[in-house]
């Protein structure tokens, strides 16, 4: 008997279809959005045992998945393992649903809805798949405070990088590539240091070290006006870590939900992998329909 693993996952971005079967990397995978003020959201994938190297494989790339997933439509996402249950031999992922039901562990901020599942980005490297997921995190954590750590470690990811010295470069060469509003900008208390110093000692080590050297920031987070330089600091590094990600690590190329027109799950595809199917291919799912919400009708009085 096979074992059918349930991964559980929040994505503020609601996808058009409620279900989907596709291949990621190689994994088939079932979909099912739950509701999401109630529940999180599933996926499905038929592995060997519980504690087979498909299994493990399996759990891996839906996390990678997932970090794509929130990348591509700028939302908030997280993932972690559900649960699961004996399945029989011979019966398709198709006949699979949930078992389990876990709350969501994003708190609710609003969702964006209609959303297609038809492009990710391709993740082709460790260094990539490392920063999305740290990218993935930092947006579904509760705390300013950790949002920060998980961003600045971003920039940290790779041979040779320092987050210090890219933020000053960045800001120096490529500000206009960079999604950041003056007045957060200008309400930093820089002085005379450069922007990544302030950001690595005023924010990133006064919130690691509580026990600072004289003359050095020191946190208060019961101080309002202490809070909101966070915040605001935490706004701007989000867009450092953005622009380290497509910059740096060249996070830019796409792949495709596709279906190989002689049949089959649809899967992830990159450009030049598309054009090697016999027969060719084409969408996976169909694309949104734009559905417009209009005022309810109103009675008529008799």
């Amino acid at each position: 008997m096979a074992y059918l693993m349930e991964i559980a996952f929040d994505n503020s971005c609601r996808l058009d279809r409620k279900r989907y079967i596709f291949q990621y990397r190689g994994v088939t995978f079932k979909l099912v959005q739950d509701n999401p003020r109630k529940w999180a959201d599933h996926l499905l994938t038929i592995v060997p045992a519980y504690t087979s190297p498909e299994a493990e494989r399996a759990f891996a790339t839906a996390c990678e998945f997932v970090s794509a997933l929130g990348w591509e439509h700028q939302a908030g996402a997280t993932v972690w393992e559900e649960g699961g249950r004996g399945w029989p031999d011979g019966q398709t992922l198709r006949l699979a649903k949930p078992a389990f039901r876990t709350f969501p562990r994003i708190p609710f901020r609003g969702n964006i809805v209609g959303c297609d599942l038809h492009r990710l980005p391709w993740v082709q490297t460790n260094d990539q798949r490392i920063a999305l997921a740290l990218y993935r995190e930092a947006g579904a954590a509760n705390s300013t405070y950790l949002q920060f750590f998980f961003y600045w470690q971003v920039m940290e990811v790779g041979r040779g990088a320092n987050a210090v010295n890219f933020v000053n470069a960045a800001w120096r060469r490529e500000r206009n590539r960079l999604h950041i509003q003056d007045s957060d900008m200008n309400a930093l208390p820089l002085g005379s240091r450069s922007l990544g110093d302030y950001l690595s000692d005023d924010c990133r080590n006064a919130i690691a070290h509580i026990r600072r050297k004289l003359g050095k920031t020191k946190l208060d987070i019961d101080v309002r006006e202490e809070r909101s330089r966070l915040a605001r600091s935490t706004w701007v590094v989000k867009a450092f870590a953005e622009h380290f990600i497509r910059v740096r690590l060249g996070l830019t190329n796409h792949v495709w939900l596709v279906r190989p027109k002689r049949g089959g799950v649809p899967r992830f595809m990159d450009d030049q992998a598309m054009r090697t199917v016999a027969g060719g291919v084409q969408r996976g799912y169909p694309e949104p329909q734009l559905r417009l919400v209009g005022p309810p009708a109103s009675r008529r009085r008799r």
